[in-house]
C-alpha cells in the first residue's frame, strides 16, 4: 500500500508515519512524507500515485482543501484523511471526498481506527465490468462520477472516459451500489456517486467534473438524506 502524509510538521508527520509502520508492522507499506501539497502534487506530475493520503488542513500557501482538490483532477480513487485541529469541517470535506478527519490532538487513539477501517473499505472494494459494443472494461466504482441512461443503454462517465452499455438504468443502479454503497438516484434518468459532488442546491448537484445535473422533486427528499448520512460519516 502507498501512503503520503503531507504536514507542515516534520515532528508529526514523522510520527504519523512511524504509527502507520507499527500499525502494518510486516506488511508491504511505503509511507512518504511532504512538507506541503505542492511537494505531492510534484510527486503525481511526476508519474507517482497514491492509495491513500493523510492530508494537513491549515498549510501555508496551499492549504489542505485546495490540494485535495487538484488531487481529485489525478485520482478519484485515493482516500483521502484530513489531519485537522478543527472537527467542524466535515461539509467541507465532502466537496473533496474525505474518507476520514483524524484530530491532530489525539492521533494514536483516532489512527488505528482510521487505518482499520481503510483495510476493511480496500477489501470489500470491487470492481465492476462495463461491457460496451466492442470492449469490455474493467473499472472501479469509484471512479465513475454518475450514471445516465440514453434510449437502451446507460452512459457511465469518470473523468477520462465515457463507456455505453446495453442496459438499463435500475439495473446500472443495482450494480454500482452492490459494489460501492454511495451511488443515489436523483432523476429517473441519473444515478450519481455521493463522493463526486461539490455542492448542490434543490434543483441541482455539481460534479466535480465540471457538469450539472438537475434533481427531480420526486428524489429530492431521499437525496438530501442519503448526502447528510454520507457526510456524517466521513467524519471520525
Amino acid at each position: 500500500m502507498r501512503i503520503a502524509v503531507v504536514d507542515d510538521e516534520k515532528v508529526f508527520r514523522s510520527k504519523i508515519c512511524d504509527m502507520i509502520y507499527s500499525f502494518y508492522s510486516q506488511s508491504d507499506v511505503v509511507c512518504s512524507q511532504f512538507e506541503n501539497g505542492k511537494a505531492l502534487l510534484d510527486s503525481y506530475l511526476s508519474g507517482k500515485n497514491f492509495d491513500v493520503i493523510f492530508l494537513d488542513i491549515e498549510m501555508p500557501v496551499l492549504d489542505g482543501m485546495e490540494t485535495a482538490r487538484k488531487v481529485r483532477e489525478f485520482s478519484g480513487d485515493v482516500l483521502i484523511i484530513f489531519l485537522t485541529s478543527h472537527t467542524d469541517m466535515a461539509v467541507d470535506g465532502y466537496e473533496v471526498g474525505a474518507f476520514r478527519f483524524l484530530p491532530k490532538s489525539s492521533p494514536k487513539s483516532k489512527l488505528e481506527k482510521a487505518l482499520t477501517d481503510i483495510e476493511k473499505h480496500i477489501s470489500k472494494s470491487k470492481r465492476i465490468i462495463l461491457k460496451t459494443a466492442l470492449q469490455e472494461y474493467v473499472v472501479m466504482p469509484e471512479s465513475i462520477i454518475y450514471a445516465e441512461s440514453n434510449n437502451n443503454n446507460v452512459i457511465f462517465i469518470t473523468n477520462d472516459s465515457r463507456y455505453s452499455v446495453r442496459m438499463k438504468l435500475s439495473a446500472a443502479f443495482e450494480m454500482l451500489n452492490d459494489a460501492k454503497p454511495v451511488f443515489v438516484k436523483i432523476h429517473r434518468c441519473s444515478v450519481v456517486n455521493l463522493a463526486h459532488i461539490c455542492s448542490y442546491t434543490n434543483k441541482e448537484v455539481y460534479m466535480d467534473n465540471g457538469e450539472v445535473i438537475p434533481i427531480s422533486r420526486s428524489f429530492s427528499e431521499n437525496f438530501r438524506s442519503r448526502m447528510f448520512s454520507y457526510i456524517k460519516h466521513s467524519a471520525i
